[in-house]
C-alpha cells in the first residue's frame, strides 16, 4: 500500500497583533508596581477568539482527514506582526510576539503525527529582523518537542515522497478585482515552470505562496518537447482580521478570507488539495 502524507500550508497568523492569531494559553509578563514580572494571560478580542475556534477546527478536521498517517505543517510567513504598526500591537513588547506566535504553533506539534514543522521567513517589517521570529520560534518549539523535526528557512524546496513543494511567503498579487482574481498567479506560475524546465529541472508540483491574505488556486500544465509538466500554485489565506492598515491596502475590502490549506500526498502523486476556510462579510448591516 502506497505511503500517504499530508502537507499542511497555513501563513499569516500575525502574533502579536490584536487582531492575529493569539492562543487562550499564551502566557506573557508585566510589571508591577514594584518592578517585579508578573505573568499574565492577554484578553482576546471579539476576533481573536472567533480565529482561535476557527484555528482549532481546522487542526481537528486535518487531524481527522491525516487518520493515523503522517502530517508536515509548513507555516509560510508572518508568524508575529512586528512593530511598524505599533497601534494595531497587544504589546510592544518583542519577546511577547514571540511568546504569542510559539505558543499558536504548539497545537500543531502536540499531534502525534506531526514530525516536521517549518517555519518560513515573512515580510520585513513583520518578523523583528531578518527572520528572527521565526528563527527564535523554531528554535523554541524544537527544545520544547525534541522528537520533532522544526526549523526556519527563507525559501523551501520539499520533496514529499516525491511531490515537489515550493514555500516561500512572497509570490504573485492575487488579483485588483474578482474578474482578475488568479490572473497573475497564472502567469508568475508559467514563468517560474519555463524557468526550471529550461535549467534542466522538473518544475514544483506545488508552489505554495501567502502574504495577501486570500485563498487562490490555479492549476497549470505545461508541454515542452512532448513532455507535458503540471504544478498547482497555492495562495493561503490568514488567520488575522482587517485592521486600519488592511482596509487602506484592500480599498475597503468587504470579505475576508481564514483558512489553511492540506495537500495530499499518495505513491509519489499529489492525490487531493482541501482547503479548510471560511470567509467573512466585514460590512456592517443596517436597515434604515
Amino acid at each position: 500500500m502506497s505511503k500517504r502524507r499530508l502537507v499542511v500550508l497555513l501563513s499569516d497568523t500575525h502574533g502579536g497583533h490584536k487582531l492575529g492569531l493569539l492562543s487562550p494559553e499564551t502566557v506573557i509578563y508585566d510589571e508591577d508596581e514594584s518592578g517585579n514580572l508578573r505573568p499574565y494571560t492577554p484578553d482576546l478580542m471579539a476576533m481573536q477568539r472567533y480565529l482561535w475556534e476557527l484555528y482549532t477546527g481546522h487542526i481537528k478536521s486535518v487531524r481527522e482527514l491525516a487518520g493515523r498517517d503522517e502530517i508536515i505543517v509548513v507555516h509560510n510567513g508572518d508568524v508575529t506582526q512586528g512593530l511598524k504598526y505599533p497601534e494595531h500591537l497587544v504589546s510592544t513588547r518583542l519577546s511577547d510576539q514571540v511568546l504569542i506566535g510559539f505558543c499558536n504553533l504548539k497545537p500543531w506539534l502536540e499531534l502525534r503525527n506531526v514530525r516536521t514543522v517549518r517555519v518560513v521567513k515573512g515580510t520585513a517589517g513583520h518578523v523583528l529582523g531578518e527572520g528572527s521570529s521565526e528563527i527564535l520560534i523554531a528554535r523554541m518549539l524544537a527544545q520544547a518537542y525534541p522528537n520533532k523535526d522544526v526549523q526556519a528557512l527563507y525559501h523551501g524546496l520539499l520533496d514529499v515522497g516525491g511531490v515537489t513543494f515550493d514555500c516561500a511567503h512572497h509570490g504573485p498579487f492575487p488579483g485588483s478585482r474578482n474578474w482578475l482574481k488568479g490572473n497573475v498567479a497564472r502567469y508568475y506560475l508559467r514563468s517560474l515552470m519555463l524557468d526550471d524546465v529550461l535549467h534542466g529541472r522538473d518544475p514544483p508540483r506545488v508552489v505554495a505562496r501567502a502574504h495577501y491574505h486570500v485563498y487562490v488556486r490555479e492549476t497549470l500544465r505545461l508541454e515542452v518537447e512532448g513532455q507535458e509538466h503540471a504544478s498547482d500554485l497555492l495562495i493561503t489565506p490568514s488567520y488575522c482580521g482587517v485592521g486600519d492598515h488592511g482596509r487602506r491596502v484592500t480599498r475597503s475590502t468587504s470579505l475576508q478570507t481564514h483558512g489553511l490549506v492540506a495537500c495530499e500526498v499518495v505513491g509519489g502523486e499529489l492525490r487531493d488539495v482541501h482547503p479548510f476556510k471560511e470567509t467573512l462579510d466585514l460590512r456592517t448591516y443596517e436597515q434604515v
